[in-house]
Formats: C-alpha cells, sequence, structure tokens
C-alpha cells in the first residue's frame, strides 16, 4: 500500500514561521508586522502571509491592520499572573510525582548540556530548547494524560511570557546565567529522587520566573 506524501502549504508555513518567531519574542510585543515587507522577507506573495496573520489573530497573537498588516499583542501584568497562576498549581504537583521516573541518563545529558550554555547566553534556540526539554522531564513520565495534555496546553499558551525577560537586552544575560543555576539546582533535586525537595526547587523557580517577567514589563513601560 502506498503512502500519500503530504506537502504543507506556504500558507502553513507562513503561519508556523511566524508563529514561531512571536512566540520567542524575535517580533516583541507591539511590534508592526508589515504584509510587503514580510512577503519580501520571506520570499512569498502577500496571500499567504494576510491568510496566515489572520490565524494569528485567532490564536491571540496580533491584532489585525486593515489594509497594512497586524500589530503583535502586548503583554499585561494579568497575563503573567494567570499564567504563573497555573503553572504554580500543576508543574510542583507533577514534578514531584515524576521524580523518580526520570531517567539518571537524561538528567547526565541535561546537566551537561545546560552547563555549556553559560558559554552561550545569546544562543535564544539553544536556549529555549534546554528548558523546554528540562521542563518536559517534569511531566512527559507521568501516566495520568489528562495531566499531562493540560500541562502541554498551559505551556503551550504561555512560551511568549515565558521567554519575555531573556528578550530584553538589558536582562537576557542575566536571566539566563539566573535560570541556568535554578535548572541545575532542580537536576540535583531530581537526583534525591526526594518529592518534596524537587517540587520546592521547582516552586522557586517558578516564583522567580514570575519575578523576573514583571520586572521586564516594568522596565518596558
Amino acid at each position: 500500500m502506498s503512502k500519500k506524501i503530504v506537502t504543507i502549504s506556504m500558507r502553513d508555513q507562513m503561519y508556523d514561521a511566524l508563529r514561531d518567531l512571536i512566540l520567542k519574542n524575535n517580533y516583541g510585543p507591539k511590534s508592526v508586522l508589515q504584509i510587503d515587507r514580510l512577503a519580501e522577507e520571506f520570499g512569498v506573495s502577500a496571500t499567504p502571509v494576510r491568510e496566515a496573520l489572520v490565524r494569528l489573530e485567532s490564536d491571540g497573537l496580533v491584532s489585525l491592520i486593515p489594509n497594512k498588516g497586524a500589530l503583535v499583542t502586548d503583554i499585561q501584568e494579568e497575563d503573567i499572573r494567570y499564567n504563573w497562576e497555573m503553572r504554580l498549581l500543576l508543574e510542583p504537583y507533577a514534578a514531584g510525582q515524576s521524580v523518580a521516573l526520570i531517567p539518571d541518563a537524561e538528567i547526565d545529558q541535561l546537566e551537561e548540556e545546560i552547563g555549556k550554555l553559560r558559554n552561550e547566553p545569546f544562543s535564544n534556540d539553544l536556549y529555549v530548547d534546554l528548558d523546554t526539554r528540562l521542563h518536559d522531564i517534569l511531566y512527559i513520565y507521568l501516566s495520568n494524560g489528562f495531566l499531562k495534555d493540560t500541562i502541554r496546553r498551559v505551556h503551550q499558551m504561555s512560551i511568549r511570557i515565558r521567554y519575555f525577560p531573556e528578550g530584553s537586552a538589558a536582562m537576557h544575560e542575566k536571566a539566563v546565567n539566573e535560570v541556568i543555576r535554578e535548572h541545575l539546582a532542580i537536576l540535583d533535586a531530581i537526583r534525591t529522587r526526594d518529592p518534596r525537595k524537587v517540587s520546592e526547587f521547582v516552586k522557586i523557580h517558578l516564583r522567580n520566573g514570575e519575578n523576573r517577567a514583571m520586572t521586564a514589563l516594568a522596565d518596558k513601560t
């Protein structure tokens, strides 16, 4: 039986590319995304850009500007508070439940790679990749599919807010170095296989993350 070859439409490719750039704050809050400029930059016609921006508006990531393009939506204080409220409810508990399930080899690999990030603090792709992987191991080994799906949804909705401080030139290196220390502390706690200890270190990390996001927001306004 032959398999169908599935190709991604130009519209979907543009949507994925622009969404990724917005979520990683390459296009920060209140950035103006002009259709003609984006079409030229990506080497496409205006149509897939326009269609991608319509989808991004439905995601709440942009507001359309008639006949011009779109404005990247701002980040508000309540966005940060609500996001971290959910994370503090879910992630420390999931981490405590996961601590006995996380393979030693994964801990070793993450610890080594996070240590290397000290030499590349401005490698945003590396930083995001390692941060994502560390937070993933705190829940992906659980058998509770409902809890895992809930955390995944919260993470998807929170990506732009999570990396907001690192998008500030003034805060970036300090924020990355703080996160490195906190991540390594979490990995050390996981090695103890003590649910209470790892939950507490995850709480500390999340509260610090909320404070960093609030500071970045205050500095921006």
